[in-house]
Parts: C-alpha cells; sequence; structure tokens
C-alpha cells in the first residue's frame, strides 16, 4: 500500500500566466485522525444497531477503505486541457 499523499500542486491560467499552487495535504491529517477517532463510538453504536440487518460489516470496514483509497490518490495527475486553458491537478 501506498502512503497518503502529502501535497497537492494545481496549475491554474489566469490571463496569460500560470499560476501554480502547492497544497500541504499532511497538516489536515491530523484534524482527520481525531475526526475519526471522535466518530469511533458512534460507527461502533450503528454497528451493534445494525447487525441484524447485516450491515455491520460494511460500516466498520468504511473507515479502513477510504484510508485505501485516499493513500491510492499518490501519484494522480489530472490534466484538462480545452483550447489554450489547461488546469493541472497533481497529487504528490
Amino acid at each position: 500500500m501506498n502512503a497518503p499523499p502529502l501535497l497537492i500542486k494545481i496549475s491554474i491560467p489566469f490571463g496569460s500566466s500560470t499560476e501554480r499552487l502547492w497544497l500541504p495535504l499532511f497538516l489536515i491529517y491530523p484534524f482527520l485522525a481525531v475526526f475519526a477517532l471522535i466518530l469511533l463510538p458512534l460507527v461502533l453504536v450503528a454497528a451493534l444497531l445494525l447487525w441484524p440487518m447485516g450491515w455491520s460489516r460494511t460500516i466498520v470496514l468504511t473507515s479502513p477503505y477510504l484510508f485505501r483509497v485516499i493513500c491510492e490518490l499518490r501519484g494522480l495527475e489530472v490534466d484538462i486541457q480545452q483550447k489554450n486553458k489547461r488546469i493541472l491537478i497533481y497529487f504528490k
């Protein structure tokens, strides 16, 4: 499994120049971890309540699957071109 991306590089054209933004994702990860810990008891209660319907496994495994998706974003490059405009989003 890959490590989660640390930066997003965004390149957007403004007039005749291109603006490049580097957004640090590693500053967001501690807040996501705290948010996940706060939601953990609610997820466990929901899993217990939905056990008879068979939804408990899906609810409990949602967090690891979302983490896997975030980790697989590393190296993703989105390149949008239209005539003379080009927008580039790159996860590093």
